[in-house]
Order: C-alpha cells, then structure tokens, then sequence
C-alpha cells in the first residue's frame, strides 16, 4: 500500500475504535429517550462541526461555506442515511441489544465490499475473497442462530454500508460532508425535540447528563470526521474489513460489561468472522512488507 493508504487505514482504525467504546458514552445516557438522545446527538453535532469549520476557514483565510448545490447532494442523502442509522444504533444500546447491533456492525463490512466491487469496480485479491468468505459464513452462521430475523442487525447494516459509498464519491471534504449532512438533519431534530417536550428536562436535570448532551456532537463528529477521511485514502474493500474491529469491541462490552446473552452457537460465528480477519491481516501485512523493500 502507499503512504497515503497507510496513513487511511490508521485514521479510519482510529474511528472505528472510538466506535467501537460509544456504547459506553450513550449508556451512560440512559435516563434521557432514545428519540430524545438522538436528536440531541444532531443538534450536538451541527454545532460541533460548525465550530470546526469556522476554525478552519479563518486558518486557511476561507469565505465559503457551502459547496454548489449540485456537489452537495449525494451528502444529503449521506444525512439521511446517517441520522436512521444513528437512531437505530441509540435504540439498540438502550434496549440491551449491544450484541445485536455489533452483529450488523459485523455485517457492514460484507456490504461495503459488495458495493466497492460491484458499483466502483475495486478488484479483491485471493487472499482477500477468503477473508470475506469466512466473513460471510460466520454471519450467516449467527444470523440462523439467532433464530429470528435479525432486522436490527440489518438495518444498521445496510444503512451505513450505503453511508460509506456515498462518503467515497461525494466530493466534498470530510468536514465539508458531515457539515451538509447535520445541516440536512438540524430542522427535524429540533421539530422532534419541540414536539416531545422533554427538552427542559434532558437540560435541567444532573450536570453529568447535561455535559454529556453537550459532548455528544464530539463524540458523534470526531469518528465520522475519521471514517470520511479515510474512505477518501483507501479502497472501500479495505475500509469494509477494517470496520469489524467496531464490532468486536462493542462484542465484548455485551459480553462481559453487560452481560448480554452469548451462547455457544455465537462463538462459533464470530470465531469463523476472526479466522476472516486473521486472513486479511496476513495478506496486508505481507502486501505491505513485499512493498517496502521494492521500494529500497
């Protein structure tokens, strides 16, 4: 890989790990609605993005706020995606539903190489069809597992993996992105908090909760701003197989932070997702390695 891949893929491990531990962020969240938690999470997040965008366009002596309308599309369909997905996710931590949701999270990663083959044409080496093979086996072995449709795991799925196409093709800079995509969701986040009347008490109540509100645009921003970056640097095949260390860690927290049920047929499954991974791993550290010393 090149520098600027590398450097992708230590950005976008980055986000993904800070993905990974929000479980513990939105948990510690639980005494405000999930509808209200999500709203919040868009206010919270325009008015983060904003405040960085203004930093930015007085460093580098900016006036522009707003792309053509045109380059800016496929980011308003980015925001609407983005906002479902958020407020499934939220739903699904305060539901107790923490291992549901790393399962569509697993998922994710099998939607993103689809679509980077079939819609942008990346090629997978042979090492890399065996990583998404076992990765494919060991979903669709917890999916029968769980016997039942696994409509949380799917929706999150399907929901971000579309996200991350769009953040590969839209033009727009990361910031520029995210900044079109809390701006598409800012009016109906205020409209829903308005219409629920529980804004006064989500403000009002312990200083702990409040600061969490408020840090929740951090919290939302910085990772997003970390997948958009990277998914601009590295192919979207690469970018899918990294996104399981996401549902890895929000595996364990379901696990063995809140003993969500794990029986013996979901560690069959994730045993064969990890095999997939340990694959990948190989290949890209001997991809890597053989690259470096062409390069001497």
């Amino acid at each position: 890989m090149t520098d600027q891949q590398n450097r992708g893929v230590w950005i976008g491990l980055s986000g993904y790990v800070l993905w990974g531990l929000s479980p513990i962020f939105w948990k510690a969240l639980n005494r405000v609605e999930a509808m209200d938690i999500v709203s919040w999470r868009v206010i919270c997040t325009f008015i983060f993005v904003y405040a960085c965008d203004t930093i930015l366009r007085y460093v580098k002596k900016e006036k522009t706020l707003f792309l053509p309308f045109d380059e800016n599309r496929l980011s308003i369909v980015g925001g609407i995606l983005i906002g479902f997905n958020w407020g499934m996710f939220v739903w699904a931590v305060e539901s107790e539903r923490v291992v549901e949701a790393s399962l569509g999270y697993f998922m994710n990663p099998l939607m993103n190489v689809f679509l980077g083959v079939v819609f942008l044409g990346e090629a997978l080496r042979r090492a890399q069809w065996m990583a998404v093979t076992f990765a494919a086996a060991g979903v669709l072995w917890l999916t029968i597992s769980l016997a039942a449709f696994p409509w949380v795991s799917l929706t999150l799925a399907i929901s971000f993996a579309l996200y991350g196409l769009i953040r590969k093709v839209a033009p727009a800079s990361p910031l520029q992105g995210l900044k079109v995509e809390t701006s598409t969701l800012l009016i109906p986040a205020i409209f829903l908090v308005l219409l629920r009347g529980n804004a006064e008490a989500d403000l009002s109540g312990d200083t702990a909760t409040l600061i969490l509100i408020l840090l929740s645009g951090a919290v939302t921003g910085i990772p997003l701003l970390l997948f958009s970056s990277s998914a601009k640097r590295i192919p979207l095949s690469i970018l899918g197989l990294l996104q399981y260390v996401t549902p890895t860690i929000q595996f364990f927290l379901g696990v063995y932070a809140y003993n969500e049920t794990f029986d013996g047929n979901r560690l069959i499954g994730y045993c064969i997702i990890w095999s997939g991974l340990i694959i990948f791993a190989v290949d890209s550290f001997r991809l890597t390695s053989s690259t470096s010393e062409s390069e001497k």
